[in-house]
């Protein structure tokens, strides 16, 4: 992905990403609506502050309250996939599962502030990021993921510092050094 750019200024609208797969179970995609929507209705989501883009496969029509229709991107192309991610400030990404799924990363490497459920031994991604926040997946502790989630993607200093400090590797010369030394001698 690329260095970390928040918005250049509190006027511009903030980017909400969510993972949108409405056809795999495992994404939670309807608990994931019932927190959006919660989320929208009590205004920690407030449409008129943020973009709210739905992003994934057999997105539905949604229209969420206050008759807001996010935007869907639905079997994007890897560099466009790429792209949007590095606009987002915040996402939601779900997956009933002990891998973390690769939304999240995407997002944390790109600068973004991430939501997303915990699962059997996946109780944290601080590994990765303290810019993925991990919660339980029910619809309370979804909200209240997604309300302290606006609060870090708005607080630059620490978004910015804890993705610096992340644990995601940003170039891949550092990311293969260990292997490709070991690999080299066998090599000539």
């Amino acid at each position: 992905m690329q260095e970390f750019q928040p918005p250049a200024g509190p006027s511009e609208p903030r980017r909400f990403f969510f993972y949108a797969r409405s056809n795999n179970s495992r994404n939670l995609f309807h608990r994931g609506i019932e927190a959006i929507k919660e989320a929208v209705a009590s205004g920690i989501l407030d449409p008129a502050r943020w973009e709210l883009n739905f992003v994934g496969k057999d997105i539905p029509l949604i229209t969420l309250p206050g008759g807001v229709q996010p935007k869907r991107y639905e079997n994007l192309p890897w560099h466009s996939y790429a792209a949007l991610v590095r606009k987002m400030d915040l996402g939601l990404s779900l997956m009933y599962t002990p891998h973390p799924s690769y939304p999240p990363l995407d997002l944390a490497a790109s600068g973004a502030v991430v939501v997303t459920n915990r699962f059997g031994n996946k109780r944290s991604l601080d590994q990765y990021s303290r810019n993925i926040l991990c919660v339980e997946p029910s619809c309370e502790q979804l909200v209240a993921g997604l309300e302290r989630g606006v609060q870090l993607a708005q607080d630059r200093p620490t978004r910015q510092a804890n993705y610096q400090q992340g644990g995601l590797l940003r170039d891949w010369r550092t990311a293969f050094a260990a292997v490709l030394d070991q690999l080299a001698p066998r090599f000539p």
